[in-house]
């Protein structure tokens, strides 16, 4: 399939590109690569980046995008600014250590969260959040 950008450019795949995707009553910029198309002619863009939004657990960091909403870029600049993915990583980790924090602080005989049950169902609930985060 082809298809052209926004000024013309065919788009292909593992081309760079950016584009606006909304968020709430603003726009945020998207960096992402092309990915291929569907079947109806929008464009797969595997998003590397996002000026703001995103980044949590329910963000897609595949989406498909009207071929004239974007722009083929020869490539990304270079940035300092951690990817989507770099971001939800450090997330994941930050959230693993202070399960772990909690768990040294039940077994070292701290208080229990009215909401987590017993002391050991409190330590079995951060282990097993704990293994589920690592097999990400």
């Amino acid at each position: 399939m082809t298809a052209k950008d926004a000024r013309g450019v065919d788009i292909v795949e593992g081309a760079s590109c950016i584009y606006g995707a909304p968020v709430g009553r603003s726009i945020a910029l998207v960096e992402g690569v092309i990915d291929g198309f569907t079947q109806s002619g929008r464009v797969w863009v595997r998003i590397v980046r996002r000026a703001y939004g995103g980044g949590w657990s329910d963000s897609k960091d595949r989406v498909h995008v009207g071929a004239d909403r974007l722009v083929i870029v020869d490539a990304l600049p270079e940035s300092n600014l951690p990817t989507d993915a770099e971001k939800v990583v450090e997330r994941r980790r930050e959230t693993i250590e202070r399960d772990r924090r909690s768990i040294a602080d039940l077994e070292a005989g701290g208080e229990v969260p009215r909401h987590l049950g017993t002391r050991e169902e409190a330590i079995d609930y951060l282990r097993g959040r704990i293994a589920e985060l690592e097999a990400l």
